[in-house]
Parts: C-alpha cells; structure tokens; sequence
C-alpha cells in the first residue's frame, strides 16, 4: 500500500496537466451538470404525461435510434481524436481542411445511408415483433435523427479533439435547453403523444446541428475537393473495430430493454427504463465528463512527452475518479430512492430498487478510458471490440435467464455483470501497454469516507421528502468534503494550489 508522502503528485505530471485535468472535466461538467438539470426537470413531465407503457415504448425507441446512429458513425467518431492529435502533433501529414473535410462529408455520407435503409427496413418489421406497440414506426418517423446524430457527433468530437471544452459545453448546453422547450411547446400545443415528442426533436436537433457546423464553415474548413481517401480509410480501419465495441456497448443497454418487454411487456420495461434514465442522468456529470477530459490530454501527452509522463498523469487521474465516484455511489445509495419518487411519482416505486445496481455499473465502466489508454495510444481497437462483444453477449444471456424469475431486478443485475466484465477485460490488456497500478490505499481510504457519509446522511429523518432529499444532499457533500480533505494530503496540497492561484 503506498503511503501518504508516495501518493503526492509529482511535478511530472501531479501539477500542469492535472490541473488542465481538473479544468476540462470542470467545463464539460458544468455543460453536463446543466443537462442534466434539464433532463431532471423533464424527467417528471414525461414520466406523467406519458403511461408506464409508453415510457417504455419511449424508451425502447431511443436505445434503438442510439444503436443505429451508433452503425451510421461506423467508428469514425472515435478516430477523430486520436488522429487530430497525431495531425497537431506533425506525426501525420495533412491540413486542417483536408481533416474537417474528410470528417464531415464521410459521416454525412454514411448516415445518410444508415438513415434511409433503417426507415425502409423498420417499416416493414410485423407488429407481432413490438408487442403491438408500434414501437417499429416510431422509429421509421424519428430516422432522420440518425443522419442527425451522425453529424453531430462529427462537429462534437471536432471540439473535444480541439480541447475546446467551454465550447462543447456552452453548445451542448443551449442545444438541450432549446430542444427541451420545443418538445414541450409541440407536446403541450400541437400533438401530446410519442410522435409529437419526436417530430419536437428532429427540429430542436436539426436547427443546433446547422449552428454548429456554420460555425465550422464560416472558418472555411470544410471542402469537398479537399476530402482525403487515405485519412478516410485510415480512420475507418481503425474505427471499424470500435464500432463493434459502440454496438456492443449500445447493445448492454438496449438488448435488456428488448428482452424485458419480451417477456414481461411494456409495462415493466417502462419502469426499468425510469431507474435506468434516472441514473444515467445523475452519474454522467462525472464519467461522461471525465472521459471526455482525459482521453485526448493522455493522447496528447503520450503523442509529446512519451510514456512515462502519461502513465504519471494516468495514475493522478485515477485517484481524481476515484475521489469523485465512490462518494456518487454511495449518495445515489442514499436518496436515490427516495428522488426517484419524487420526480416521477408512485407509479414507478418498483424502479427504485434497481438504482444502486446501475449506478455501480455505470462508475465502473466510467473508469475504463484510464485503464484502457494503453489500447487506445496503440490502436489496438480489436481488443476492445473482444471485450464489448464479451460483456454484451454475458449481458444478454444473463437478462434472459434472470429476467422471468426476478423480473426487472434480474435484468438490473445482468447490466452491472457486464459493466463489470467489460472494465476489468479492458484493463487486463491495457497493462501490457501503459500499466496505471490500482491505489488500493485510495481506494479503501474513499471507500470508508464514503460509507461514513452514507451511514450520516441515512440518519437524517425529515417528514416532507422534497426537504429532506435537499438536506441529505447538502449534509453528504459537506461530510464527505471535510473528512476526505482531513485525511488525504494530495487532496489538501491541491486545493491549496488552486486557492492561491485563484487569490493571484
């Protein structure tokens, strides 16, 4: 176990670059915390305006349009750091023209392919297949979110490539909070039904997505002549192999979802759906933020400073997650309960026993871009399909053997199963390449700070629950922040840093 004077950050990388660490994931953070209040405020009015079966439906409808955005990006997205970062670094030839060019009229190109073939092909699925839900012309009806998607999902990783954090966040921000309005203005006015929800987003969707890519156009980065064959099967052969693993990913998921309105029917998918929704929104201010941090500054660092620097970086970046996650863990333990009741009602009471479930296997798989940056720095992009392929497929065949005996909270089980899977095959073959050693100690002493605050906050009984949801979360941050700064040095010395430079 190391001691505390061992896990000080050291000038190598515990000061600029964790620094810039804490800055990025502070930006997206924010965007991402400022989403998630929107979908905190959403959340309730479609779980009541909408039945526990067509939230279901909804909900199905969704991880299916993820998955087939997830086949029209064909792993392009993932490329685009990776090799922006060896483009700036002068390891690969080539302008920014040729770059944004290729980027963009390659995934126009294929999702609008993908977005044709699934419209035609889901209109022609039997009703027999949904339960006869319609699910399947729901999603023929909201396919022009695919090419959508797609593009978006170019212009995105443009900016996290660029590390343009405050961008990405103030875009991604305005983009939620205009398309939230415009669902609801349609729902309230114009059709309160699935089909005036997705008609209100393809417009919110479509008017962000033509901001952000004028943006691009009037710096005059984009030239179909200057579109590159090579670069585009350069990034297609090494995200290729990623997008299996996306799918897979996506298939963790979506493939429950399927199997329990199989054989439950929608109305328990609606109420997995609620508890996975609900998690999703509260833990992805940390690991999506995070992971859109980290992944291009060690790509970056590995492409400038070599090997040694980034596994230093790597390993002050882990004890930064697993600060932040463990406390998370534990505080959805606490008063995911009894929030999840309160924003979306009684009817959903039998989705809140399968928080804790998600949630722990959503922070796991949070931690992944650190153990896996070994794969990615070496494009060793089939490893990580062979693991997302794996823990798809455990997760399938765990949700259809636990799914009939206990119901929801089988299919909940089977996700962190997989989650887990997934993390610890990444990190086994990502050691070979850059080894970022578990700190045990942190994590025990995290661990115990966050039970702590958890056994506190447990104690706290108020009778009105909007009140005492409030108090718990105030009362879990103070407890947590004042004991992990009295015991952990690192924590103190960079506060300290960051004080003094905020007094400057």
């Amino acid at each position: 176990m190391p001691t505390e004077t061992e896990s000080l950050p050291r000038p190598i990388a515990g000061g600029g670059m964790l620094m810039r660490l804490l800055r990025h994931t502070s930006n997206y953070s924010i965007g991402t915390l400022l989403i998630t209040l929107a979908s905190v405020i959403s959340f309730p009015i479609f779980t009541r305006m909408f039945s526990v079966s067509e939230y279901g439906v909804l909900g199905l409808v969704n991880v299916t349009l993820g998955f087939l955005v997830g086949v029209g990006k064909l792993g392009l997205q993932k490329s685009i750091v990776r090799f922006y970062a060896e483009m700036e670094a002068g390891s690969r030839a080539g302008s920014r023209v040729e770059f944004f060019s290729t980027v963009l009229f390659s995934m126009v190109g294929v999702g609008a392919v993908i977005t044709l073939l699934s419209a035609i092909i889901f209109l022609a699925l039997p009703d027999a297949w949904w339960s006869h839900t319609g699910a399947q012309y729901l999603i023929a009806l909201a396919s022009p979110l695919i090419l959508i998607r797609v593009v978006d999902s170019a212009m995105l990783n443009l900016l996290n490539a660029e590390q343009r954090s405050g961008l990405y966040s103030l875009f991604t921000t305005v983009r939620k909070y205009i398309g939230l309005g415009l669902v609801l203005l349609v729902l309230f006015f114009v059709a309160r039904s699935l089909r005036g929800f997705f008609l209100g987003t393809i417009v919110a969707e479509a008017l962000a997505l033509a901001f952000i890519v004028i943006y691009y156009a009037r710096q005059q980065l984009f030239d179909i002549h200057h579109v590159s064959k090579p670069l585009f099967v350069a990034m297609l052969t090494f995200g290729l192999p990623l997008l299996a693993s996306e799918l897979s990913y996506l298939l963790l998921a979506m493939g429950g979802r399927y199997i329990i309105n199989y054989q439950l029917g929608p109305g328990p998918l609606g109420s997995y759906s609620a508890a996975y929704n609900f998690s999703e929104y509260l833990q992805g201010v940390v690991t999506t933020a995070f992971g859109q941090a980290v992944v291009p500054m060690y790509l970056r660092q590995w492409e400038r400073e070599g090997h040694d620097r980034t596994v230093e970086f790597l390993r002050q970046a882990l004890r930064y997650y697993l600060l932040l996650a463990l406390p998370i863990l534990a505080g959805m333990a606490a008063i995911g309960p009894d929030l999840l009741r309160l924003l979306a009602s009684a009817k959903y009471e039998v989705s809140t026993s399968l928080i804790v479930f998600i949630v722990a296997g959503m922070l796991i798989a949070g931690g992944t871009p650190i153990f896996s940056a070994g794969i990615y720095i070496n494009k060793l992009t089939k490893v990580v399909m062979y693991s997302v392929l794996g823990s798809a497929a455990l997760n399938i065949v765990l949700t259809l053997l636990l799914t009939r005996p206990y119901g929801i909270e089988g299919a909940a089980f089977a996700t962190l199963a997989s989650y887990l899977l997934y993390s610890a095959s990444t990190a086994y073959f990502g050691r070979r390449t850059v080894r970022v050693r578990m700190p045990w100690g942190d994590l025990a002493k995290f661990a115990a700070v966050s039970a702590l605050m958890f056994v506190a906050v447990r104690q706290i009984a108020l009778p009105d629950l909007a009140l005492r949801i409030v108090v718990d979360i105030v009362a879990g941050v103070a407890i947590y922040g004042v004991l992990v700064l009295a015991i952990d040095r690192p924590l103190r010395e960079l506060v300290r840093t960051r004080l003094a430079r905020l007094i400057r």
